[in-house]
């Protein structure tokens, strides 16, 4: 009678399956991935980040070229510039807005074609024409968002050690004895 059972609770679970249900599940959790990086990348302070960044920029594009200087312009401007610059394409690529509103699109774009192949409402060569068509317009979005996301946070794990080591140079540009 156990088995009975189970074979019967089997059979149930294998028929409330759909066609392409794994797509749908996966692309449904990579999507809700990347807008969790976004969403989190923000709430780590990425702003914060680039404005102590454009703050230290502005402070170094006051200092004139001297020799007595040359090795922080050799050494420590081009750490800081390539910080700034890479932090700055963050910003220049598209607002956080935008990502997060095509990617919000997607995610209901994606739950609402899971509906429908869950309750049956969809043929299932529309079904896979209209998941095609979502993976296309998702997963490039999706590797964009997860690739920024992550060169992102390695700079923001330098940045306070960073922030520190520009505070101190400045403070020390004119007077060394401190």
């Amino acid at each position: 009678m156990k088995k009975a059972w189970m074979l019967l609770g089997l059979l149930a679970a294998v028929g409330c399956s759909f066609p392409y249900e794994d797509d749908l599940t996966a692309l449904e959790a990579d999507t809700q991935s990347a807008l969790t990086a976004l969403q989190s990348l923000y709430e780590e302070g990425i702003e914060a980040d680039y404005a102590d960044l454009e703050r230290h920029a502005s402070i170094a594009r006051t200092k004139r070229f001297d020799s007595v200087h040359e090795p922080y312009f050799r050494n420590e401007f081009e750490v800081l510039k390539y910080h700034y610059r890479q932090t700055s394409r963050w910003f220049e690529l598209q607002s956080y807005a935008e990502w997060e509103a095509q990617l919000i699109y997607g995610l209901e774009q994606v739950q609402a074609l899971k509906h429908d192949a869950e309750k049956g409402l969809i043929e299932e060569e529309a079904l896979r024409e209209a998941l095609e068509n979502e993976k296309n317009a998702l997963l490039p979005l999706i590797a964009e968002v997860e690739t920024s996301c992550a060169a992102m946070r390695e700079l923001m794990a330098e940045h306070d050690s960073l922030d520190t080591h520009w505070q101190v140079m400045w403070d020390r540009w004119e007077n060394p004895n401190l």
